[in-house]
C-alpha cells in the first residue's frame, strides 16, 4: 500500500543521491531503528540528524517531513510505513538503506541551541513555584513541563529567528514554534511565551488581554523567584503617550500581582483587571484582536 501523496513531496532544493555530509559514516539501518533512536546515539536531536543527511529542507517541520519522506523512498529505498500511512519506518530489507552518522560530534543547529535554551527554561528550578491562579485561570509547575515534553516530542517546535532582537521572541499558536533569537538568554521571556504555550495546549478561551497579562504575570513571578526584587522597570519612551502609559501599568502590575501571588497563589480576576485593560491600549497589542484564539497542540 503506498504512502498518503499528502505525506510526500519532491524536495525543492534536493541534495544528489550521492551526497556524503562531512565527517559523514555510513550506516545501513536496521528494523527498529528510528531517527530519533539514531540521533541519540550519537547525542543530536533528530531534527538535526535529518537536516544533517539531507540539507535544504525547508524550516516548517511539516513541509520537511513529507521532503523527508520523498528522500527515504527515493534514496533509502524504504517500503514500510507507519500504521496510518504518513511516514516511512526503516526496515532491515531496505535497499540500499544507507543513511550518514557524523564521526565525530557536530556543533548543534541555531534551532537545536534554541531549543535547549527554551528547555532549560522550562526545567529552572523557579518554574517550581510558578503555580499560581487569576479569575478562573490557574496555571501549575506541571504545566510548563507539557510543554517542555510537547517540544521533545516535537509537537511544539523551537526556531532560532536571527530577524529577533535579545529580548523578543514570540509563541506562533498556528504553527505551534517558539520564535526566539540566535542565543537568547532572556529567561523571564521564554517563560512568558511558554506561558502563551500553556494557553494553546489547553485550549483555554480567552481575550488578548488576558491572555498577554497572565504571560506578564507569570513572567514577573519567574523573575521575581529566580533572581530576587526587582527594581521598577521604565519602558522607553513610546511615541504615542497612552501606549507608554498602558507599558507602565503592564510592568508595574505584573510586578505587583507577582509579589501577591509569591504569598498567596491566587488573586481574583478584579484584581488584575487594571493589567488586562492596560494590554489593550499599546500600540503592540491593539491590533491583536479582542480574542487569543488558541487552536490546541495535536500530540502535546
Amino acid at each position: 500500500m503506498p504512502i498518503n501523496p499528502e505525506s510526500i513531496r519532491h524536495p525543492a532544493h534536493p541534495v544528489a543521491k550521492t551526497y556524503v555530509p562531512p565527517g559523514g559514516v555510513a550506516h545501513t539501518v536496521v528494523t527498529g531503528e528510528s531517527w530519533t533512536t539514531l540521533a541519540q546515539s550519537v547525542q543530536m536531536s533528530p531534527w538535526d540528524l535529518i537536516r544533517y543527511n539531507y540539507p535544504g529542507l525547508p524550516p516548517d517541520p511539516q513541509a520537511a517531513a513529507r521532503e523527508v519522506n520523498w528522500y527515504l523512498q527515493e534514496y533509502v529505498g524504504c517500503t514500510q510505513l507507519t500504521q496510518n500511512r504518513r511516514n516511512y519506518e526503516f526496515h532491515t530489507g531496505d535497499t540500499p538503506g544507507k543513511i550518514w552518522l557524523p564521526s565525530a560530534p557536530v556543533p548543534p543547529s541555531p534551532d537545536e541551541a534554541a531549543r535547549k535554551a527554551v528547555l532549560a527554561a522550562l526545567r529552572d528550578p523557579a518554574v517550581a513555584r510558578m503555580g499560581f491562579g487569576v479569575g478562573f485561570v490557574l496555571i501549575f509547575p506541571r504545566d510548563y513541563e507539557r510543554v517542555a515534553r510537547a517540544i521533545e516530542s516535537g509537537a511544539i517546535t523551537v526556531h532560532a529567528d536571527p530577524s529577533l532582537g535579545p529580548h523578543q521572541a514570540n509563541y506562533n499558536y498556528q504553527s505551534n514554534c517558539f520564535n526566539v533569537p540566535p542565543g537568547i538568554s532572556d529567561l523571564p521571556l521564554l517563560i512568558h511565551e511558554a506561558t502563551h504555550a500553556i494557553f494553546d495546549i489547553r485550549r483555554i478561551a480567552t481575550g488578548t488581554g488576558e491572555s498577554e497579562g497572565m504571560a506578564y504575570i507569570a513572567q514577573a513571578l519567574f523573575s521575581r523567584v529566580k533572581y530576587g526584587p526587582q527594581g521598577r522597570y521604565i519602558p522607553s519612551m513610546d511615541q504615542i503617550p497612552i501606549s507608554w502609559f498602558g507599558w507602565q501599568t503592564i510592568f508595574d502590575e505584573s510586578s505587583a500581582l507577582a509579589e501577591i501571588l509569591l504569598k498567596t497563589s491566587y488573586v481574583a480576576r478584579d484584581r488584575a483587571k487594571r493589567l488586562f485593560d492596560a494590554v489593550g491600549i499599546t500600540t503592540t497589542y491593539i491590533n491583536q484582536g479582542p480574542n487569543a484564539n488558541y487552536d490546541g497542540v495535536p500530540g502535546a
